[in-house]
Order: C-alpha cells, then sequence, then structure tokens
C-alpha cells in the first residue's frame, strides 16, 4: 500500500496541491519544516510513534497501528518549546528530548530536559533537566532535583522496563548565562523513566567524554579530549573498575574512537585515520592488546553506521559519495540481512531501519534519496511487504527533483577534489550556475541525498555546484589540515577550479555563474568575487564573515580559550594576511552585484561583520541588496522568513542570470 490512511491524515496538516501543470513548484514546498519525522514502532507492535507538525508545532503522536487512529497526541508544555527526539523504554512508556528556542531568536536547540509519557498520555512529567522535581513532594525530592545541563542516554536497559543509562554533563553559571563546564567529569545516572528517581553509577574519565557500553550494559570505554585538545581514549575491564587510558603499541591509526562491543565482549570495534588519511574501521582484541582493519576506503571516510536490533553492536558500515556504499562485518545478523533486502527493493536509494518489534517481526523503515526527503514504511520481515506510514515532506513528487552527481575534478596543483552537480530537468544547452560552498567550513561537507535548497534551485532552473573544498571534513585528516591558514587562497582555489572545470566541459555558461553561500559559505561567495572578478556576475552573502580580524574580536568564538585557539589555528594571526583575504578590505575589486543576508541576533558570526561590508561599499558608492532578519540567529528556522529570503534570492539570481538577465 503506497497511501496514507485516513486515522493519519486527521493528525498531520497534508498539503493538497503537490504539483501543478508548471515546472515551476512554490516556494513554501521547499522551505517548509518536515510534517513528520522520526517515526517508530512500540516492542510489541501495537503502536507507532509519529513527531508531527501541526500549526507550526511539533506534536508527538501516539497511533494505534492498526486502525492508524490516535491513541494519543502530546506537545511540550512551554512557550518556545517542542519535541525532540524520541526513545521507546517499553511497550506502555516513551521518554522524548526538549529543544527550546530564546526570546531573542527561533533557532531550537536541546535544553537538558528529559519527558516521560504513557502512550494514553498519562504520568506525562519531567523526569530529567531543570524543571525536573518541579512541584513534587516527598522523602525522594533532592533525588529529583533540577540538573541544569545536557544529557546523552547511553543505553535504554533492554529487560528493564523503569531504566534508562544517561550522561549528564552540567553546566556552569557565568554571570546570568549557563554555559558548557570544561573542568567538571560527567556524572553517570540510572535514571527511572516514570519517576524522574536517580541514581550515579559513576563518571566518566574526561570532560564532555563520549561513553560506550558492552553488550551487558555496563560503561567500559569512553574517549574525549584533553585539556590540549589531544584525542584521548580509556578503557577499563570491569564497570567498577578504574579508568585507565588505552595505548596502543606500533598501532598505524591516530584520533581513536571506540565504536562498539562484538557479541562476545572480547573484543571492540574502532574507527582511526590511517595515518594522516581516511578513517578506517578496526578489531581490538581486548585481552591480546591486538588490531586488525576490518574496513578502509583511501578517498572518504565511513560516514554510516548500522548497529544491531540491539542498538550496541555495529553490523555495517558505509561511506556516501554517490549512492551510499555499504560493508557488512555480520551479514548473518538478522539486520544486515534485512538492509541488503531493503537495499535491493529500493533502487537508487539509501535505507535506514529505525525501530523493530522485540520479535523482529516488524520493522520501521526510513528511505531517502537525492530526489526523495524520506518516507517512512512498515515492513514486516517474513513476508517482505511494505506499507507507506508516512511521508516527510509530502509536498514533494520525486519524480519532479533533479539528480545530483558526484564527479571529481583536478586543482591547479593537481590536487584531486570531489565535488557534486545538480542540473535542472529539461534543460538544454548550457546552464546558468550556482556554486554553492558550504558552511563550517572545517569537519565539514557535502553529501548526496535530498537537499531542499539545491532543489529549490535546480527548479527555478539552475545548475548547482557543491565542492569539498580543502579543508572539508571526511576525506582524510591531510585534506582537512590542508585548509588551515588558508581561508581565501587554495580553498577558494578549490571553487574556482570546480567552477573552470564545468566551464570547459561545456555544462555552464561562463557568463551566467552567480555565488552564494552561508557562514563560511558567505565569506567564500564574497571572497571569490573580489579574487575572480571577471568569473561571477552575482554573488550572494548569508550571515558571511567579511572580516577576518574581526572573527577575534565580536561574537561568541573570542570569549572561549579554545575559540581563539581555533581561530589562530585555521586564520592564523598575521592581521595583514588576514585583511588580505578579507572582502571588507577589498570591496572595491567586486563587480559583481551583491545581496547580502543576515540575522540580527547572529552571535557566531555577528551583524556587524555585514554591516562592515555595507559601510564598506557605501564608501565607494557601490549599489548592493540588503536583507536584515530581526528575529533569526545562525540559521534561518522560521518558515515565513525563510519564504522572505528565497523569495529574495530567487529574485536576484532571476535579474542577474535567469530569464530576466537575457
Amino acid at each position: 500500500m503506497k497511501h496514507l490512511t485516513k486515522g493519519i491524515v486527521l493528525i498531520v496538516v497534508l498539503i493538497t496541491n503537490i504539483t501543478s501543470a508548471s515546472t515551476k513548484i512554490d516556494i513554501e514546498n521547499f522551505t517548509k519544516l518536515p510534517a513528520s519525522r522520526d517515526t517508530q514502532i512500540s516492542p510489541d507492535g501495537k503502536h507507532l510513534s509519529i513527531i508531527m507538525r501541526k500549526d507550526n508545532e511539533d506534536l508527538l503522536a501516539v497511533l494505534d497501528r492498526k486502525t492508524m487512529k490516535p491513541k494519543g497526541v502530546f506537545k511540550v508544555q512551554g512557550y518556545r518549546k517542542s519535541v525532540g527526539k524520541v526513545y521507546w523504554i517499553n511497550n506502555k512508556r516513551l521518554v522524548y528530548t526538549v529543544t527550546e528556542s530564546s526570546i531573542w531568536n527561533k533557532t531550537q536547540i536541546e535544553n537538558g530536559e528529559l519527558i516521560g509519557v504513557n502512550v494514553d498520555g498519562s504520568k506525562h512529567k519531567v523526569i530529567f533537566g531543570y524543571n525536573s522535581g518541579q512541584g513534587q513532594t516527598g522523602s525522594r525530592l533532592n533525588n529529583q532535583k533540577a540538573e541544569n545541563g545536557n544529557h546523552e542516554i547511553i543505553d535504554l536497559m533492554k529487560g528493564d522496563d523503569k531504566h534508562i543509562l544517561i550522561a549528564f554533563y552540567p553546566w556552569l553559571l557565568d554571570g546570568n548565562v549557563w554555559r558548557s563546564n570544561p573542568d567538571v567529569m560527567p556524572i553517570l545516572y540510572k535514571l527511572n523513566v516514570f519517576t524522574g528517581n536517580k541514581r550515579k553509577v559513576g563518571n566518566l574519565p574526561v570532560p564532555f567524554a563520549d561513553a560506550i557500553v558492552d553488550n551487558n550494559g555496563e560503561v567500559r570505554f569512553a574517549s574525549g579530549r584533553d585539556k590540549q585538545g589531544n584525542n584521548i581514549v580509556f578503557h577499563r575491564e570491569t564497570g567498577k573498575d578504574k579508568w585507565q587510558e588505552l595505548k596502543l603499541e606500533n598501532f598505524e591509526g591516530r584520533y581513536i574512537s571506540p565504536l562498539s562491543f562484538s557479541k562476545d565482549n572480547e573484543n571492540i570495534y574502532l574507527s582511526a585515520n590511517v595515518g594522516d588519511g581516511t578513517r578506517a574501521l578496526y578489531n581490538y582484541n581486548i585481552k591480546l592488546q591486538t588490531t586488525k582493519k576490518l574496513f578502509h576506503d583511501e578517498q572518504v571516510d565511513m560516514t554510516l553506521f548500522i548497529r544491531d536490533f540491539s542498538d550496541k553492536r555495529i553490523v555495517a558500515v558505509g561511506t556516501d559519495l554517490d549512492l551510499p556504499n555499504y560493508f557488512y562485518l555480520d551479514k548473518k545478523d538478522f539486520k544486515s540481512d534485512l538492509h541488503i533486502k531493503l537495499l535491493q527493493s529500493f533502487r537508487d536509494s539509501d535505507i535506514m531501519i529505525s525501530s523493530t518489534t522485540d520479535d523482529e517481526s516488524l520493522a520501521v523503515v526510513y528511505v531517502y534519496s537525492d530526489k526523495n526527503p524520506g518516507d517512512y514504511y512498515l515492513f514486516e520481515t517474513k513476508q517482505l511487504t511494505a506499507q507507506l506510514l508516512v511521508s516527510k515532506h509530502p509536498q514533494i513528487d520525486p519524480k519532479k527533483m533533479a539528480t545530483t552527481e558526484s564527479f571529481n575534478f583536478k586543482a591547479r596543483d593537481g590536487k584531486t577534489i570531489n565535488a557534486y552537480i545538480t542540473k535542472p530537468l529539461n534543460q538544454k544547452g548550457k546552464l546558468p550556475l550556482v556554486v554553492l560552498p558550504h558552511g563550517g567550513p572545517h569537519g565539514v561537507r557535502d553529501y548526496w541525498g535530498y537537499d531542499w535548497e539545491v532543489q529549490l534551485l535546480a527548479n527555478r532552473g539552475y545548475a548547482v555546484l557543491q565542492v569539498n573544498f580543502r579543508g572539508s571534513g571526511g576525506f582524510g585528516t591531510r585534506f582537512e589540515i590542508d585548509g588551515y591558514g588558508n581561508w581565501g587562497s587554495s580553498m577558494q582555489d578549490d571553487l574556482t577550479d570546480a567552477t573552470l572545470d564545468l566551464i570547459n566541459k561545456g555544462i555552464v555558461d561562463s557568463k551566467r555563474i552567480c555565488i552564494y553561500g552561508a557562514s563560511y559559505g558567505g565569506y567564500a561567495a564574497l571572497t571569490g568575487a573580489f579574487k575572480e572578478p571577471d568569473l561571477y556576475k552575482c554573488a550572494i552573502g548569508s550571515m558571511g564573515v567579511y572580516s577576518l580580524p574581526m572573527m577575534f574580536e565580536k561574537g561568541d568564538m573570542p570569549k572561549r580559550e579554545s575559540g581563539m585557539n581555533y581561530l589562530k589555528k585555521v586564520l592564523g594571526e598575521d592581521v595583514a594576511v588576514q585583511k588580505q583575504r578579507s572582502p571588507v578590505f577589498n570591496a572595491e575589486k567586486i563587480k559583481a552585484n551583491v545581496l547580502l543576508i543576515h540575522g540580527a541576533k547572529d552571535e557566531r558570526v555577528p551583524i556587524e561583520q555585514a554591516e562592515s561590508l555595507k559601510k564598506a561599499f557605501d564608501q565607494i558608492g557601490k549599489k548592493y541588496q540588503w536583507l536584515k532578519l530581526s528575529d533569526e540567529a545562525h540559521g534561518y528556522y522560521d518558515e515565513e522568513n525563510r519564504k522572505v529570503i528565497y523569495t529574495k534570492i530567487l529574485k536576484f539570481l532571476d535579474n542577474n542570470i535567469g530569464p530576466k538577465s537575457k
């Protein structure tokens, strides 16, 4: 069956004008937040949980699986709060995290709270976080006291219907603001999901550490960074032993990260960079202290990890340049076998098995691709049949979306660089091009998959270029380090060389090219405009960095020692070089038409950055377009704001490299 049942339609507000005879699709169809997400099945298979968006709120709905009628629809109490991630604890009870926006901007971030609720809506209460224990009395009040900080659920403790194991990362009150505490060791709590009572069962050995439990639920590995920022791993024989630093002699790997234990608890899977290259998967025998390399792709890192149905053991890893490619550690494992069969059924798509029943007869499967934002299916594992439950973006018709293709090109120094090209449907001849550099920039990369912004641009007739330039993550340590100190230099040249490659191949029109990006991408857009003044007809900078020296003075990064160290590492400390590579100090070189967009509440890249470029343009009499969002920060989360932004962007592109530019 590939239709939504009547029961779900009662909850989800579906958009009826999915497609029209025209190839131009309304902006709102792309800019809308997901209509549904995080669909899961209960352990006994009787219920489904779905996060659904209605009236600009995310609601948690629990449905009867057979009738698809709601058993309960819940919302987070409190202004600006919303449902985050959901976990089935047992057949009766769920817990979910809470996201919250501030008074001054609409960015949703997790606030450290956990809320428990029964399937019928009863016993709906905060069980952990800064509001836990409020309004409660009795001898156990101290056990439910408020906790200011973040948490991670590290074990759902299957077999124990009342408890979960969490790692708690306390905050520090700095004046009137709570912030992360870099000096405190995370606390391990056993938390009652009904009462909120908790019991401390230990600590992790380093601030902000990640924890790994074995198949018995004991925390035996942890990883993080020391005060110098170096990667460090700890282990112990049992959950009661003292932590010891893991030191592997004569091991080729660097930046080790423990992933999961083997089924027998005698080995642990590790990922590590092979020298300065990409990350590989290793098996480490704890008793023998020996390592064995299991999988390594020399071009790209592993980015996909599949765990077994206990959620404790890695059974497959994957890479994604084009369609994801998987390596299965145990093809006989039921989840591995099921994943292989699903990939064969859903061609040209990737598969995520989000949840399953305890008897493994039913699974919820998430299917997505470069053209499909994602569909959730109920899959019967014995009959091998799938029923469509709900779509993440039901208003999007994959048949009307463009294909994203991966390709490699040679940079001017001979370096091979990965990139993606998305070409508009039914367009012939040389195409107008939007170069879309990603933000970050270090440790971040572009991926194959559905990207609403790319698809919106392609729907308007533009080819879209995304480049994993030097400094991007996912292509080895050396590749990322090669970007340090090279903002506006080799990192920018990679964008230029990718664009020239498409011109030389006859794919794009050399006179109809615009460069557009956000955050670092905004920097790259305006830097490209002054470094290559004859290449780009227009440039759009969104929440961009335009003065590198200002990065050391304004925003949230200079307020932290770690932030200053990062800036010194990636930008260098030579102010003259910083100015040489900053759009503000090169405004007179920019020939392209310019559009600047910025959120007034941005703390990462404060609006003073955009205002400084605006002032530089005013001083030389250069015209530009300006859009300021009074209630947005570093990222645009309001649907109405998104509509305003992309209406402005599309009109600007249309006038510069679109039909109106001819």
